[in-house]
């Protein structure tokens, strides 16, 4: 035992000697008087042996665990790598996509551009424009009151409008053209400053023709 001990020890002075710079007198001496230790009390030597055994395989444990960690952090960046190129291309394929575009909405009072339509011409003047009454679409429409159809040109948001285009109508010859006042889609009839609502016209009196808006 004593044999194996001191072999232990001179080995391991050896092999200190070899990694590192050569051992000064004091160290030498130190060493000596270490195995003199050692030699009296194998068992200490023993114990030191283990802990350092210990020490060892915790340390072989440590860096197996952190070679693991550092092959999955690897994988990792890895996939992470590829998706960002998968990304990329993706992004690249779509910028070089044209955009689509969404149908313009036909207008209903545009004239079909094919086929065979036909227009109703009002009149045909020199002096006369009225080409501002038309900036914005109008419909001619119709309203069916009490038995009778009652024909309207559609919409205006003033009244100064409405009666500026009312004025351009009669000098066609529409004499009776003349404005009229609705509000949340009814009609509005007005007399002597009060508003009376109706959703049909107004009824003749005493052969009189009927009631028209202020």
């Amino acid at each position: 035992m004593h044999k194996y001990i001191l072999a232990s020890l001179v080995a391991m002075t050896l092999v200190s000697t070899a990694y590192g710079a050569e051992l000064t007198k004091e160290e030498k001496k130190a060493i000596k008087a270490e195995l003199k230790q050692y030699k009296k009390n194998p068992a200490s030597f023993k114990a030191m042996m283990d802990k350092n055994k210990e020490d060892l395989d915790a340390a072989e444990a440590t860096i197996n665990k952190n070679k693991e960690q550092i092959n999955q952090l690897t994988n990792d960046f890895a996939d992470a790598q590829q998706k960002l190129i998968e990304r990329g291309n993706q992004l690249k394929e779509c910028q070089n996509k044209p955009v689509p575009k969404c149908p313009e909405p036909a207008d209903p009072l545009a004239a079909p551009m094919t086929g065979t339509v036909y227009k109703v011409q009002l009149g045909l003047y020199k002096k006369l424009d009225i080409n501002s009454d038309f900036a914005k679409p109008k419909i001619v429409g119709f309203e069916k009151t009490e038995g009778m159809n009652r024909y309207v040109v559609n919409y205006f948001d003033s009244k100064e409008d409405a009666e500026h285009f009312a004025g351009d109508l009669r000098k066609l010859g529409l004499k009776g053209a003349f404005v009229a006042k609705y509000e949340n889609g009814e009609r509005v009839f007005e007399k002597k400053g009060k508003a009376k609502i109706s959703t049909g016209a107004a009824t003749k009196k005493s052969g009189k023709k009927a009631l028209k808006p202020e």
